[in-house]
């Protein structure tokens, strides 16, 4: 028998032992993991507005809420997993998942809870609401909502349609084996008096009765009123070389927008080029206002206002305002805060 023979058989052998060995000669996809740069299936993207809006009014038109289906969404699945079998595998990268969704005038989606975060960022419409842990918070443009982990949350909506974009942290819990789900026992909590309500123990000026542990680590209503006005005062001065005027949104305590996502703001200002860099975190993009170009190492790709867009983690990137005159505005959603938490954070400078 041949040493070739012999390993084969070993091989059967352990196999039937659920064990093996590492003495196979590794392949080709083992080569590309092991390397001195980390590797990534995810791969860059553009979602076009008018094709994904006419998508969702389409389904809007064809499937009420009525039992069917939780909420009316359409996930942003990445071409390198749109063929994947298992549903929990389309994803819009591999830790993150981008949805939008329609709210059609007098719907209610009933309220559930879910131990992955997410947060909601308004695209149109208004007079919709979403409740969380009992606090009604309306829906605008440029409002970014959060519905952290095991938060219950549901959405009402007046008189016009809705729409939105969802983040969701799901693939990484379902990598972890950790999903937990379940509905309103009543599909619809009880609403608190503004008086319960977070924002008014989170500001600058403080309630001197409640003890610092006591008050919430999260911020659940971003305003895009507030938001707006500081990308406009900033953009007086200087900023980053790689993302422009780039704002985070942050926790009560200056930390991530929650602990598994962080969510930014960034204006290009007429004509701006950014340098080039990368980093080991993935990014999703919704062009919010303006139009522009991404260039992912060396590729371009082409931006317009309502255009959503990956950016696959160590990919050399940078951006550019197509606009002379007009500002162009990017909102963006990262797995930054899991990188850092495993100490594993990387970023590095490029040449141009």
């Amino acid at each position: 028998m041949t040493e070739e023979q012999q390993l084969r058989e070993l091989d059967e052998r352990l196999r039937k032992l659920s064990v093996d060995g590492l003495w196979s000669q590794p392949s080709e996809a083992d080569k590309a993991t092991y390397s001195k740069d980390p590797h990534t299936t995810v791969l860059p993207h553009v979602w076009k507005w008018p094709e994904m809006y006419d998508a969702i009014q389409t389904v809007a038109n064809m499937h009420g809420l009525d039992g069917k289906a939780e909420r009316r969404v359409l996930r942003l699945i990445n071409p390198a997993y749109l063929n994947n079998t298992n549903r929990r595998q389309r994803t819009t990268t591999h830790t993150m998942l981008m949805t939008l969704q329609l709210l059609k005038p007098g719907e209610i989606a009933h309220d559930h809870r879910h131990n992955f975060a997410a947060f909601r960022f308004i695209l149109k419409g208004s007079g919709a609401y979403t409740v969380v842990e009992g606090e009604k918070i309306p829906m605008e443009a440029g409002d970014l909502i959060l519905t952290p982990s095991m938060t219950w949350h549901g959405h009402r909506n007046g008189n016009e349609a809705v729409v939105w974009l969802d983040g969701l942290d799901n693939p990484l819990l379902f990598l972890l084996q950790s999903i937990t789900w379940e509905a309103h026992s009543d599909r619809m909590q009880p609403m608190k008096n503004e008086a319960e309500h977070t924002a008014p123990r989170l500001g600058m000026t403080r309630a001197t009765w409640e003890a610092t542990n006591d008050r919430p680590s999260y911020n659940l209503h971003y305003k895009w009123s507030d938001t707006y006005a500081n990308l406009k005062r900033l953009s007086a001065g200087p900023c980053s070389p790689y993302d422009g005027v780039s704002l985070e949104y942050v926790n009560p305590e200056g930390g991530h927008t929650m602990p598994t996502m962080s969510c930014g703001i960034q204006m290009l200002r007429p004509g701006e080029v950014t340098k080039t860099h990368r980093h080991n975190y993935s990014t999703v993009y919704h062009a919010f206002r303006g139009n522009g170009t991404m260039i992912v190492n060396g590729e371009k790709f082409e931006w317009e206002q309502g255009d959503c867009f990956v950016l696959p983690l160590w990919a050399w990137h940078s951006h550019q305002n197509r606009s002379k005159s007009d500002d162009a505005i990017l909102f963006s959603v990262s797995d930054r805060p899991v990188m850092e938490a495993l100490k594993l954070f990387r970023e590095e400078p490029g040449e141009g």
